[in-house]
């Protein structure tokens, strides 16, 4: 091909390229092919951030207008916070999905862990937790905490993902004060707000703090700190100080 497209946010490399100089002087040349990736983890942060502010948006309105509403306007409202707090919470397990991809791809597992993880069906959260913890080199309490975060934030995900099919009781919900469908409860945007920012936070820390040893760790950290600082560009996010219930 003549040409390749380039976006902010991608890694090229030439994999294998040779030069050979001639007594006569002359040149050959192997032709460069360019190799690219692209980190959608930074990527699925932003669809994170940008349907939470839909989720507060909506929990706003529902707050506002639930005293006056007709029951086909509380409905309406409760949909909307419903959909954009479900989307902003998966997204956020999808961004680390996606960072476990790449740090997989830096064979930071050995090959009979990871055999030993799909024998066993071990949950993605400590799965993506121990990656993170050798490629990054953290301490105990550090992935202690990652561990316990991503946990809460896969049992949301995995929730919308693998709803249950049975019928069930209604749960209160905690702002309104009544019993609801339990999506309405769980899928709410205080949930989403812990969530999303739990997700980026951790990621900033790791892209600002970690100590990787490994060199295709370090470069990516490089890469995934920029494109942070992009998202966030007052710094690292602040997690609401409650945790998700």
């Amino acid at each position: 091909m003549t040409c390749v497209y380039l976006t902010r946010g991608m890694t090229v490399s030439i994999p294998q390229f040779s030069l050979r100089i001639g007594e006569d002087g002359s040149i050959d040349a192997d032709p460069i092919v360019l190799h690219l990736r692209f980190d959608v983890c930074p990527t699925w942060v932003q669809v994170a951030k940008r349907h939470l502010d839909s989720a507060l948006l909506a929990r706003s309105q529902r707050q506002q207008a639930w005293a006056s509403a007709t029951e086909e306007t509380k409905a309406a409202l409760l949909e909307a916070e419903f959909e954009a707090s479900m989307q902003a919470i998966t997204a956020a397990a999808i961004a680390w999905d996606a960072l476990y991809a790449v740090l997989r791809e830096c064979k930071v597992i050995p090959d009979d862990l990871a055999r030993t993880w799909r024998t066993r069906r071990t949950a993605r959260y400590s799965q993506i937790s121990e990656t993170v913890r050798r490629a990054f080199s953290l301490k105990p309490r550090g992935t202690l905490a990652l561990r316990n975060n991503l946990k809460e934030i896969y049992k949301y995900r995995d929730l919308a993902v693998h709803p249950p099919g049975k019928i069930q009781a209604a749960i209160l919900h905690p702002e309104i004060g009544i019993g609801m469908e339990w999506r309405f409860v769980y899928f709410r945007a205080r949930n989403a707000e812990f969530a999303v920012l739990a997700a980026a936070a951790m990621l900033w820390s790791l892209a600002h703090d970690a100590k990787p040893r490994d060199q295709k760790v370090i470069e990516y950290q490089k890469g995934l700190l920029a494109r942070l600082e992009q998202i966030f560009p007052d710094g690292q996010p602040l997690v609401p100080t409650t945790e998700a219930g």
